[in-house]
């Protein structure tokens, strides 16, 4: 069994969501003073590799505490959108996968966009699910859906129609992923449990897959 990591560190000044307050990490035990080490960490529930709970858009949606711990894991599929550069995923292109989403728990989106972790590029110009593409991958049974991007809506959208489409659908939404070119397309299980916050619209993750190759 091999583990794989898909998550960023969590540090002070880490890139975060436009308009969202930066990441606080403050440490206030030393080990040489009071004998052991402790640090303060404030952030938000969207901060760093993250899930999307359908609380965050939707007043009745569904809750990082109240959602049975095994929506959060399951098979994996990667999708490769590399070769799209800033162009959006559309429904077509992801018709071709039609047959393996199926088989699927969890789509990832492959955009190599967290190549830019840490830099301005981040922020925009990531291909991202068109409203039909949304749509479509809504009318599978998936538990989830994930980008390497850090979000899966433009960055400077207003309305995020597909955060609303897949979150209706009951569909888990994972942003900030890294590392998906360590990932074979499918055999592997992916795991994104959140914190158990209640009322949590989201939480971040140590996203990680699990597979035997």
């Amino acid at each position: 069994m091999k583990v794989i990591d898909l998550s960023h560190a969590l540090e002070r000044g880490m890139p975060v969501f436009p308009g969202s307050p930066e990441a606080g990490l403050e440490r206030i035990a030393a080990f040489d003073k009071e004998g052991y080490n402790e640090t303060r960490l404030v952030i938000t529930t969207h901060t760093g590799t993250h899930i999307d709970c359908g609380l965050h858009f939707l007043p009745a949606g569904f809750d990082a505490a109240n959602t049975a711990a095994e929506r959060f894991f399951g098979r994996g599929l990667v999708i490769d959108c590399r070769n799209l550069g800033r162009q959006s995923i559309t429904s077509n292109y992801l018709s071709g996968y039609a047959d393996k989403i199926r088989r699927a728990d969890f789509v990832l989106l492959q955009t190599a966009w967290d190549q830019f972790w840490g830099k301005e590029a981040y922020f925009s110009g990531y291909p991202f699910p068109e409203a039909e593409a949304a749509a479509f991958l809504a009318s599978f049974q998936l538990s989830g859906v994930g980008i390497d991007a850090i979000s899966l809506d433009a960055a400077d959208s207003t309305q995020y129609p597909v955060h609303h489409t897949l979150l209706s659908a009951g569909i888990v939404l994972i942003e900030n992923l890294t590392c998906l070119e360590k990932l074979p397309e499918s055999d592997f299980y992916f795991s994104c449990l959140p914190l158990k916050i209640k009322s949590g619209d989201g939480s971040p993750i140590r996203a990680v897959a699990i597979t035997d190759l």
